[in-house]
């Protein structure tokens, strides 16, 4: 098996340890960047007085700083995703085993969702009440940011630009939460938890559902998109790079 976590970021150092362990990471790391998203929404609100700029500022310095904080923290162990579109795009791009995405995907849908959980004992928040219907124009923006994102993110890695990597995500998400409509989920995971928190942050089903489509439409446009500037290595094209599950038996 071809080690492709060397020279890159977003995959794991070690590839042969247990899924459990890459796992459990994964979810704490999500958990933890719901809650600092959500958090962040709540406490922008209650010092912004009004001010809707303030409250973005807030909200973007927070989370991107969270994110940057996660990844490297946590990245060596599980490649630091916190995102289903890119554990499911590396897949996709046949860098990671069906197996391990299955796993990914659903550890870190969990982990949001306890993060929400957690934003609304910490802040005391009741059940979410969000109702505002959303437009072209958000819906449009989030998939602008999704791919935008997952750009940076699949550009950062095939240039073996590991140590910028978690920096240059974290600048982006920054900017996009102060300029897309949509506030730049950019994540189906964070979009699941929202449907839970309450806060700024809370989503409506609809919105949600309109949320998710974009995003998946914006991953897809931003794996095209990449394939062009950073053809994958022709291991991975041919399907013989299996970073994620090296054991015969994976522990689960």
């Amino acid at each position: 098996m071809r080690n492709l976590a060397a020279g890159t970021c977003f995959f794991e150092a070690d590839p042969t340890l247990s899924i459990a362990r890459r796992a459990f990471a994964e979810g704490i790391g999500t958990m933890f960047l719901m809650l600092a998203i959500g958090g962040a929404g709540v406490v922008a609100q209650r010092l912004a007085h009004g001010s809707a700029l303030a409250a973005l500022a807030v909200s973007a310095i927070v989370a991107s700083r969270a994110l940057i904080a996660l990844i490297v923290s946590f990245g060596p162990v599980s490649g630091g995703h916190f995102n289903p579109l890119i554990s499911s795009l590396q897949w996709l791009a046949g860098e990671r085993r069906l197996d391990c995405t299955m796993v990914y995907v659903a550890v870190q849908s969990a982990g949001a969702i306890g993060g929400a959980l957690l934003v609304n004992f910490l802040f005391d928040l009741g059940a979410n009440m969000a109702t505002t219907p959303v437009g072209l124009r958000e819906v449009a923006s989030e998939l602008v940011a999704t791919a935008a994102l997952m750009i940076v993110v699949f550009a950062c890695a095939r240039s073996g630009r590991r140590d910028i990597g978690p920096v240059a995500v974290g600048a982006w998400l920054a900017a996009a939460i102060v300029v897309m409509p949509s506030g730049s989920y950019a994540n189906p995971s964070i979009v699941l938890a929202a449907l839970v928190v309450a806060g700024p942050v809370a989503l409506s089903p609809h919105t949600a559902l309109l949320y998710l489509a974009a995003q998946i439409a914006g991953g897809l446009l931003a794996f095209f998109v990449v394939a062009v500037f950073y053809p994958a290595p022709a291991e991975a094209e041919s399907g013989q790079a299996t970073v994620g599950v090296a054991h015969s038996k994976p522990e689960l």
